[in-house]
């Protein structure tokens, strides 16, 4: 009996392009409140501890700071 060998052919396959997304832009709004287009983000630093919390509406956000800084 004749043995016949055959080879494994390799498929290539096309490498997906992704596409990147730009990283977020925040414009400060005000002290420790940043603006990224859609939502408001604080960002408060007490005693060596970050605290950062993203609100939908800036007066949310405003409240927050002042409830973290206890004004």
């Amino acid at each position: 009996m004749k043995k016949t060998t055959t080879t494994k052919s390799r498929k290539t396959t096309a490498k997906k392009k992704t596409t990147r997304q730009p990283l977020t832009t925040y414009v400060p709004v005000s002290d420790n409140i940043y603006h990224d287009g859609s939502s408001y983000r604080v960002r408060v630093s007490l005693n060596g501890t970050k605290y950062s919390k993203n609100f939908s509406s800036k007066r949310a956000a405003v409240q927050y700071r002042n409830q973290l800084q206890g004004k």
